[in-house]
């Protein structure tokens, strides 16, 4: 009996340190996003025609690697370029086109993050010169 009352001595504090320590956190901090950052993502850009015909070639603009831009001039279609990087909490990445030529048809803009399509935009021009973008903001 001796034994076990000295067991409860011990295991009670230890019980109630636990349950303490398990409801200390605060619901926000379990459900914030931030503490999936910084990650490593793979990060795929695309530029495809969806309708026209004097559709030709495009300058392109993407954020790559090191979080500046490149930019790409004459760009056949359809175009993709893959890179790998660290993202940090609400950071973006960004894909932008731009025809100097008068053109007729739809241009489909895709960041794709990991494989999945996050961002989509088809903008379409009537006789006018094509500028148009996506921005993708890492938040989940």
């Amino acid at each position: 009996m001796k034994n076990l009352r000295k067991l409860f001595y011990i295991a009670l504090p230890l019980m109630v340190l636990t349950l303490l320590s398990a409801c200390s956190k605060k619901p926000d901090e379990v459900n914030d996003p931030r503490k999936n950052y910084p990650k490593n993502v793979t990060i795929e850009y695309r530029v495809s025609k969806v309708s026209g015909d004097n559709i030709g070639v495009m300058d392109i603009r993407f954020t790559n690697e090191t979080d500046a831009d490149t930019q790409l001039t004459g760009q056949s279609l359809p175009f993709s370029k893959t890179i790998s990087k660290s993202v940090s909490y609400a950071s973006d990445v960004s894909l932008s086109i731009t025809e100097n030529y008068k053109i007729t048809g739809a241009i489909k803009l895709e960041i794709l993050v990991n494989g999945k399509v996050v961002k989509t935009e088809t903008p379409s021009f009537s006789n006018t010169y094509i500028t148009g973008g996506v921005v993708y903001q890492f938040n989940d």
